[in-house]
């Protein structure tokens, strides 16, 4: 069950679960997700990090507000709730929104973090088509956007297959307020990573779905080619929802990862890999 607190003026959903004293892992989920997004990581994470997840703004459990939001307000969202938990500085895992409100933080908020994965992500956006899917959000709510979103996320051989985790999704987007889901894209609308992330210094991981049609791979390969030595790797058979769809790779990698920055051997060149 989660807890709530009063973060940044909203009541917000979390849970810090894992052996005390161990790094900190924050989870930031993307558009229409919430914290249980991050199911799949949570068995192979547990034994060996603390696991803080939350619900972003107007998502899951979290109380949403009217109006646009921007990346920085969700980035002080997250900088309050580790004041409220005492943490000095975590790894942040973010996938799509997530990882965009990552990105900020890796500039504007260092000192928080002791790495950045990026997953399925973009630092930059089409202003009309994310103004038209705010206008459209809150003109008819949140339920038109399912099916769009389930086919955006996941191939179509892994929807065939797995009918039950489909019908999970869309109970998850459904539980995005129709403020959390539009003041969001309203985010992703605004923003301007592409011209400031050259200024990240930590230890960044860009993970890519092969057939990611959102976040396609030059995409992500852009972000990796800016960020001072990037590590990217491409995850086969995976749209926009790697860690979902091929768990066992992405938690095989993000653990190395991980793992090679608390050790002090993480890479410090830019490379290829293709898990």
């Amino acid at each position: 069950m989660p807890s709530f607190s009063v973060i940044n003026g909203v009541r917000a959903a979390w849970s810090l679960t894992g052996p005390e004293g161990a790094p900190v892992v924050l989870l930031a989920n993307g558009l229409a997700a919430d914290s249980t997004m991050w199911d799949p990581q949570m068995e192979a994470f547990a034994s060996t990090y603390r696991l803080l997840r939350y619900d972003m703004r107007g998502h899951g459990e979290s109380e949403g507000t009217p109006g646009d939001y921007s990346l920085s307000l969700l980035a002080d969202d997250v900088v309050a709730l580790l004041d409220a938990l005492s943490l000095e500085r975590v790894h942040l895992v973010g996938c799509s929104l997530g990882a965009m409100v990552g990105q900020f933080m890796g500039v504007h908020h260092s000192s928080r973090l002791k790495s950045l994965t990026l997953c399925a992500t973009s630092s930059e956006a089409p202003k009309s088509t994310w103004e038209s899917r705010v206008a459209a959000v809150r003109k008819h709510g949140v339920p038109p956007q399912i099916e769009a979103t389930i086919d955006r996320w996941f191939t179509p051989a892994f929807r065939d297959a797995h009918p039950e985790t489909m019908n999970r999704m869309r109970e998850m987007v459904l539980r995005t307020t129709q403020d959390g889901y539009a003041g969001c894209a309203a985010a992703i609308r605004d923003m301007t990573l592409s011209s400031i992330i050259a200024a990240i210094e930590l230890p960044t991981l860009v993970v890519a779905g092969e057939h990611d049609l959102s976040t396609p791979l030059p995409t992500l390969e852009r972000i990796a080619d800016t960020i001072p030595g990037a590590v990217l790797v491409t995850v086969a058979d995976a749209a926009h929802m790697p860690t979902i769809e091929q768990p066992e790779e992405c938690n095989r990698v993000i653990m190395d990862f991980l793992q090679s920055v608390d050790d002090g051997t993480v890479r410090d060149h830019t490379q290829r890999i293709r898990a």
